[in-house]
């Protein structure tokens, strides 16, 4: 693949035919997403050049794009929609729908959370977590970097391409991505549904916290968890979610909760879409300084 003579043509109008490329909005496992404007309608869209250097990856992007009208039916408001498919020279795209430059994790980044938002933003995100499930479709790399935010509303991205994390293709994500959001079972078997249930409970723990449940080793390496000891929980952690938490985070996948469903029901909370969101909790703070006010948080 002549990756440099892809990147000297990607700006040039109607490249990908109706859409104008704009700029660069981040990357990750599977490929780079820019922001597009449609020509036709001034639309924003973000599409998703997916990475392929090999017959090998080529051939297993080539049969998950196969699959992809099965996730562009989902229409939830709590997922990023997918628009459509194509391929310009040589390389596979995606066309999404545009959720925003806003994730959950620049929000961690920045402490700006407080434990209303968290709270919200982590039951919206299951929400469209069940909606996938729902269809048989298992995410395999949820992050809070795959959560979009806009206004109130958390919007679950990235799941285009999920089942490529299956059979063989799980070291690419190990290699550039973020394995501590990753059940422990998927370095050593092959892993199923809880897989995502363990990475939702890491995301709640992270948001209501300000870091992730359980560290790598000396200099960052990433070490499997052995023990199924739960992480150490701060005395101002919320009643309400503790639960939860330490469902989602057991080590073995028999021990969790069984659906996404059932964790929102630890949390006191509905799967279904719109419907309110509301937790009771005393007044504490989440991150360096954000005030959480005490009481009901409604979506």
């Amino acid at each position: 693949m002549d990756w440099e003579a892809f990147y000297n043509s990607f700006r040039q109008p109607d490249f990908v035919p109706g859409y104008e490329i704009e700029h660069r909005l981040g990357g990750g496992a599977f490929g780079d997403v820019y922001k597009a404007r449609k020509t036709s309608i001034g639309k924003a869209y973000a599409i998703k050049f997916l990475k392929v250097d090999d017959d090998d990856q080529r051939a297993a992007v080539e049969r998950e794009l196969d699959l992809v009208s099965s996730f562009a039916s989902i229409d939830h408001p709590n997922l990023v929609t997918i628009e459509d498919q194509g391929a310009v020279m040589g390389v596979p795209y995606l066309v999404m729908g545009y959720a925003g430059e806003e994730t959950l994790a620049r929000r961690l980044k920045e402490g700006r959370l407080t434990m209303p938002e968290a709270l919200r933003y982590v039951t919206q995100a299951a929400r469209g977590l069940v909606a996938l499930h729902e269809r048989r479709i298992v995410h395999f790399d949820l992050k809070p970097s795959n959560i979009f935010i806009r206004g109130d509303n958390a919007r679950l991205g990235d799941y285009g391409l999920s089942k490529l994390l299956e059979g063989g293709r799980m070291t690419l994500t190990f290699g550039r991505g973020t394995p501590l959001y990753m059940a422990p079972e998927m370095l050593v078997q092959r892993a199923d549904h809880r897989a995502d249930i363990y990475s939702l409970g890491v995301i709640l723990y992270e948001s209501l916290v300000g870091e992730v449940p359980f560290h790598g080793g000396e200099g960052g390496t990433f070490v499997v968890r052995r023990s199924d000891g739960p992480p150490e929980f701060p005395d101002d952690f919320p009643p309400v979610a503790l639960e939860a938490a330490r469902a989602c985070l057991r080590l073995d996948p028999d021990d969790r909760p069984e659906s996404v469903r059932e964790a929102l029901g630890m949390l006191g909370q509905s799967a279904l879409a719109g419907d309110e969101i509301t937790f009771e909790f005393p007044r504490l703070t989440v991150g360096a300084g954000s005030a959480s006010p005490a009481g009901a948080a409604p979506d």
